[in-house]
């Protein structure tokens, strides 16, 4: 018969404890949210920001195995959230009123802003002749179907006056695009100017020589790349999107910091890359679209509604969309941690 006396109570108290205290621990370690996540476009050293969040394990202190993927452009981005091949993906938001429209069952939005300007561009040599937006009629210019800056540059011409039947569209692939310019094959490209510049300045093109139409500087205002997915999965899985923004800040804060470890991050999923080249790269990008002088002051992702709806709407206006999008109609802020936790500089 067993009898419990109240020295073998006590003496089985510590016991107890720490079997009750490992069982919480295994309770607390809920497993990880699988996440399947692209880039917007071949790497490239900025995209340090994602990889250096899953390298030093920032995804994973979210409870979050995140799967990084090289992208296709924006429109095979969009296609995959809305076919669910996709759970979150690099998108530029201007994208998503005309995306949405012709989805309605497949509903967009952006969740995060990580880059407050964008770096869309029409890039030549100055030995073209092309010194405005009116210039470019009479060109040839170099395209790749389905890529941001590609797809926004209807919206570019319309606001400038450019008579679209008077541009030559080339189109090729992204590797052809830049070589394209240098070969004189075109007079200009569409891309990142980002992207294009250090393309061209790794083939012995002086930077001197290379001009570029920057779409902020002539009048589209424009947030560039975020975070977006699917709506329903937004409200499926809100504490997945809030550890996924807090992740890519502190992944963003570590690429500004330590470069060399950035790049380094970036070449292990691409180990043909040069590190000069990424580097200039992610400088251009660092100082022209993430570092504005608006994220110094309020940091990343803090979207004034005016400048939003304004730049959203000229893209939608020229798409031949019928109303003015509503920001959060395609963007939403409630997956954001507090002000002093967006600050990256």
């Amino acid at each position: 018969m067993l009898i419990i006396t109240r020295r073998s109570l006590l003496a089985s108290a510590p016991t107890a404890l720490l079997l009750s205290t490992a069982w919480m621990g295994v309770r607390a370690q809920a497993p990880l949210k699988q996440v399947r996540f692209a880039v917007e476009f071949s790497w490239e050293g900025n995209h340090a920001i994602y990889t250096l969040a899953q390298d030093l394990g920032y995804f994973a202190a979210e409870n979050l195995e995140v799967s990084i993927d090289r992208g296709y452009g924006a429109g095979n981005n969009m296609t995959k959230l809305a076919a669910g091949s996709l759970d979150i993906a690099i998108v530029d938001p201007n994208l998503l009123p005309k995306f949405n429209r012709e989805q309605p069952t497949n509903q967009l939005i952006s969740f995060f802003i990580v880059y407050d300007a964008s770096p869309s561009a029409v890039i030549y040599l100055k030995s073209s002749g092309i010194q405005s937006p009116k210039d470019l009629e009479g060109k040839s210019i170099a395209v790749t179907e389905g890529t941001t800056p590609a797809m926004l540059f209807p919206v570019f011409a319309k606001i400038n006056g450019i008579d679209a039947s008077k541009v030559t569209v080339l189109g090729v692939n992204a590797q052809l695009r830049d070589s394209m310019v240098i070969q004189k094959s075109a007079d200009a490209s569409i891309g990142f100017l980002t992207t294009s510049v250090p393309n061209i300045v790794s083939t012995g093109v002086p930077v001197t020589d290379i001009g570029y139409l920057q779409y902020n500087k002539y009048g589209l205002e424009l947030y560039s790349l975020g975070l977006v997915c699917r709506k329903n999965y937004a409200e499926e899985n809100p504490a997945v999107l809030r550890g996924f923004v807090k992740a890519v800040i502190k992944g963003a804060r570590n690429m500004l910091t330590s470069p060399e470890q950035a790049i380094a991050s970036v070449k292990k999923r691409d180990g043909l890359l040069k590190d000069e080249i990424e580097l200039v790269r992610m400088k251009l990008m660092n100082e022209m679209a993430l570092l504005t002088p608006h994220v110094r002051q309020n940091g990343m992702s803090s979207v004034d509604r005016e400048r939003f709806e304004q730049s959203v709407g000229l893209v939608a206006s020229a798409s031949g969309a019928p109303v003015t999008p509503k920001m959060e109609d395609i963007y939403t802020d409630k997956f954001l941690p507090p002000k002093e936790d967006l600050l990256i500089n």
